[in-house]
């Protein structure tokens, strides 16, 4: 038995130990005779209402309640009672897709559900005959189909790490902001009052406070300082002549600042970032990884969410004489109301985090309601092929996200992929992010829904197939012993008759 998560692998394992606990409770109270006794009342009431003319009531009644309970006593013993031993040493977390697209999972023992295997270890659960053999078949079917779709780049898991990292360091935080307003905002405004237009490239590059347009090009940040001391800097008298020695730094140019290796700005920033990110980044975007990484990491939307402050983009820049003109705090304006929309469109990555795990809990809940609702339907046929279809459709489900996972990473290439890289859909600003996230609700939410309606329509013909054809089956038997009372009773009227011509 396999499962395509952590969080099914236990959940799963826990829903088979409830099931046999369940159906210990339902064999020792005796509850689970109550439906037989139930099928043979209703059986003997159903004979009682036929006329005299369907032949002798016991040769009518007779195989019918064989019918009825020989057809219960299978469902009991393939579908409810216990058969195979299941413990975490059988039970397998699936690998094959993770190998087949090159993915590192680590072993459970690794993961944050290590805990867990201390809780079940030396606990065994039985699973009847025929739900080992619909899990098997299922998850087998499911991962076949899954190995025709070709490896996705998982860019929204991506994403939603990249969204979710933010600077927790306060005092990093606050050198942004310094960075900003002592660099940045005055940069921007030399750009702004030498330049009469700006090409959308140039528009585009000095976006950002680690723009390359404002290191590379003379007179900006190869001539702006830092206007209060950095101590990883010592103090230069050549170079900050004209700033007071006050012992806690030198005084170094905003390039200085910004990318001094190790020391500078950009280095301590991109410390913020797992190494595991860093390096998926690089796989998907090698030619702006580091500028898309860092460009979110100090974007408005980040630097609020991290710290709930005014940003570097808002307002005047306190202490430099300078402030923003009417034109760029509108486009500002402007950004901090979509920015709004880009702290609320992450629920839409968070549902495709959170769809796994609602996942796990689903298989765990009808694993578990298995003997139960075989109990209330009376060990009906139709019951259990119900079931079988629901627990083969939740198990199939899986095809449709990993199809949608692939589909969702071929549109981000095509909407997003540019000379920005990955940038505009990590910020999620415009109206392309909007569109984005309702197509991905769609993929992952609305095809299962439609997956969910087939199946269900299927399985309720081709259960009432199967009970209509059981029916046809005591219908066959019910005629012979409507045909057996008849013989009976016209043999017995011949004898009679013989003994009274006889007399």
């Amino acid at each position: 038995m396999t499962t395509d998560s952590y969080l099914e692998f236990f959940l799963v394992f826990l829903g088979w130990l409830i099931n046999n606990a369940l159906w210990i409770i339902i064999t020792t109270t005796g509850l689970f005779a109550l439906p037989l006794a139930l099928k043979v009342a209703g059986v003997w009431l159903k004979v009682r209402t036929e006329g005299d003319d369907e032949g002798n009531k016991g040769a009518l009644a007779l195989p019918r309640i064989e019918q009825v309970l020989y057809v219960a006593f299978v469902v009991m013993l393939f579908c409810a009672m216990p058969f195979k031993d299941v413990d975490l040493t059988v039970m397998k977390f699936d690998q094959t897709r993770s190998r087949q697209c090159g993915t590192n999972v680590p072993k459970p023992d690794e993961s944050g559900y290590g805990g867990l295997l201390n809780d079940f270890n030396g606990q065994v659960a039985k699973v009847p005959m025929w739900w080992y053999l619909v899990h098997n078949l299922s998850k087998g079917v499911t991962h076949a189909a899954i190995a025709s779709i070709p490896c996705g780049k998982e860019l929204r898991q991506l994403r939603f790490e990249v969204q979710h990292t933010q600077l927790i360091d306060p005092i990093l935080r606050q050198e942004v902001q310094e960075f900003a307003s002592q660099c940045y905002s005055k940069a921007y405004f030399k750009l702004k009052s030498t330049h009469g237009q700006l090409t959308a490239a140039t528009i585009n590059a000095v976006g950002w406070i680690g723009s390359r347009y404002f290191l590379n090009t003379a007179g900006y940040y190869d001539y702006y300082t830092s206007t209060s001391p950095r101590s990883q800097w010592p103090y230069n008298e050549s170079r900050d002549s004209g700033y007071p020695d006050v012992g806690r730094g030198g005084y170094p140019s905003c390039k200085t600042w910004w990318s001094s290796a190790g020391t500078g700005l950009k280095s301590r920033l991109s410390a913020a970032y797992d190494p595991k990110v860093v390096n998926r980044m690089k796989a998907r975007d090698p030619a702006n990884w580091e500028e898309n990484l860092l460009r979110w990491l100090v974007s408005p939307q980040n630097t609020l969410m991290s710290g709930g402050h005014e940003t570097y983009m808002a307002g005047s820049q306190r202490g430099t004489g300078i402030d923003l003109d009417s034109s760029f705090k509108q486009m500002v304006s402007g950004l901090g109301a979509l920015s709004a929309q880009s702290t609320q469109l992450p629920a839409f990555d968070a549902l495709r985090q959170a769809l796994p795990m609602v996942h796990g809990v689903l298989m765990m809940a009808m694993v578990i309601c298995i003997p139960l609702v075989m109990l209330f339907g009376t060990y009906d046929p139709k019951v259990v092929v119900t079931l079988t279809f629901a627990l083969f459709a939740m198990i199939f489900v899986t095809f449709w996200w990993e199809l949608g996972s692939w589909m969702d990473d071929r549109l981000i290439e095509i909407v997003y992929t540019g000379a920005n890289g990955y940038y505009n859909w990590f910020s999620n600003v415009g109206a392309e992010g909007w569109i984005m996230n309702l197509v991905l609700g769609s993929m992952f939410v609305v095809l299962p829904a439609f997956w969910f309606g087939a199946v269900s329509w299927s399985g309720v013909q081709v259960g009432g197939v199967i009970s209509q054809s059981l029916m046809n089956a005591s219908d066959g038997s019910r005629a012979a012993g409507a045909q057996g009372g008849k013989i009976a009773l016209e043999t017995a009227k011949t004898v009679a008759t013989k003994g009274m011509s006889k007399k």
